[in-house]
């Protein structure tokens, strides 16, 4: 291939590698379903048969800059924990039995606490409330 040719044909082969990134990150990342909840003055609801099926959900209440992470753990209970690494702000996501955060590799057990720095403090957690198939997040001042 003549340079000139390779020149030419340099922006369509970017775009083709760069979409089949975003795809393979996209994928990647699309573990959990992503949940707008409905919000009350008691907090946000959502149904448990909303859950994804590992029993977990990115929750994007409409004032946060980050989602809440919902799970169920193996002992059954729910637990949610603010999707925001205490280290720098990047958002964890879950892989394994952990989350992870992508950007400096802090790690976070499901209810938050630090396995693996460099993040020293624990993700923010919320109260839980299930009840006849509906989940209720308090993340209102007053309400965790």
């Amino acid at each position: 291939m003549k340079r000139r040719d390779f020149v030419h044909r340099l922006p369509v082969l970017t775009a083709g590698l760069a979409a089949s990134a975003s795809t393979t990150l996209l994928a990647g990342c699309a573990s959990a379903p992503y949940l707008v909840p409905t919000v009350s003055a008691g907090g946000l609801g959502l149904a448990v048969s909303d859950l994804g099926p590992a029993g977990d959900a990115f929750v994007q209440a409409p004032d946060m800059e980050r989602p809440i992470y919902v799970r169920r753990l193996e002992s059954g209970a729910l637990t949610a924990v603010l999707a925001s690494c205490t280290h720098r702000g990047c958002q964890p996501e879950p892989v394994g039995d952990r989350l992870a955060c992508p950007c400096h590799g802090s790690e976070f057990s499901f209810d938050g606490e630090v396995l693996a720095g460099p993040a020293e403090q624990p993700l923010t957690k919320y109260q839980v409330i299930e009840n006849a198939g509906q989940i209720v997040l308090r993340v209102r001042e007053g309400t965790k």
